[in-house]
């Protein structure tokens, strides 16, 4: 008789979590544990499978091959889970969807749409992913996310194209577009506007310089805020109280981007459902 062999979820859900935010720190503030806690917990699972399921380096925790077939499995087991205790808890939930939104756009920015799809599927329960778009088709691309939006330059649209927007050179009352080399400030190393405006820059014959990537949109602007650099950004996202500079500025125009929706040809019900409602929002809001 082979040994019956019992999988820990806690563990499984530390090294979703890690997984899903790509680091450490930010699936601690996920689950509210310290960043120590989520280590010990993805080492015990790794010792339990015998396997290395992450990397971690300077840019935080990566999938192995390993990690990458496992995740798929580990967040069946975890939805399972959840829909059974739900159930038993007189919940009735019936399903989970998971929508991948870019950073920018998340928060208040799809809070309506959130509102509106708990109201007309309240049996669905939703988890928003948040990322880059070259980051969220590598997860929708692996079925680790249900729908996402995708942010791309208009040349490279290729899916359901839900709006068309500038994009600009974004600044504080601060002269720092004058400095050369240029200084700028991403979101994240894999942020879908950086080659595009590596590739005006040097057209123009610009120096530039990165002194700032993370993954919070509230520090990068904070950034840009302080006068220290300036980062490119959707037109109709910019937020009051920052200037929007143009050749004036002695900087290059920049292309317009589309605003993608990524579905699955089979998608659930309820992962219509979301984007539909995804459809009406942006259409009204950036249309």
């Amino acid at each position: 008789m082979s040994l019956v062999r019992h999988i820990d979820l806690v563990l499984l859900r530390a090294f979703v979590a890690v997984a899903q935010t790509g680091s450490i720190s930010a699936a601690a503030g996920q689950l509210h544990l310290t960043q120590g806690a989520i280590s010990q917990q993805v080492k015990r699972l790794e010792a339990f499978f015998a396997c290395k399921l992450l990397e971690r380096d300077s840019r935080g925790a990566q999938l192995t091959a390993q990690g990458v077939e496992f995740l798929p499995k580990a967040r069946r087991l975890l939805d399972l889970n959840d829909s059974l205790c739900a159930s038993m808890a007189g919940a009735t939930i019936t399903e989970i969807i998971r929508i991948g939104i870019p950073y920018d756009m998340a928060g208040a920015y799809v809070a309506p749409v959130l509102k509106a799809f708990s109201q007309a599927y309240p049996h669905v329960e939703v988890i928003v992913v948040s990322g880059s778009s070259v980051d969220l088709m590598s997860d929708f691309a692996k079925g680790l996310i249900d729908l996402t939006i995708r942010q791309c330059p208009e040349a490279e649209s290729t899916a359901e194209r839900l709006a068309l927007v500038p994009l600009v050179w974004l600044a504080s009352a601060e002269d720092v577009f004058s400095q050369r080399p240029l200084p700028l400030c991403f979101v994240t190393p894999t942020c879908a506007f950086r080659p595009v405006v590596f590739s005006r820059l040097a057209e123009a014959d610009i120096g530039w310089r990165v002194i700032f990537e993370n993954a919070s949109v509230d520090t990068t602007l904070a950034t840009v805020q302080s006068g220290l650099a300036l980062t490119p950004w959707l037109r109709p996202l910019v937020p009051d109280g920052f200037r929007v500079l143009g050749e004036e500025a002695g900087l290059p125009s920049l292309p317009d981007f589309a605003i993608e929706l990524h579905v699955p040809q089979h998608a659930s019900e309820g992962a219509q459902g979301m984007a539909t409602l995804i459809r009406q929002h942006i259409s009204g809001v950036y249309g």
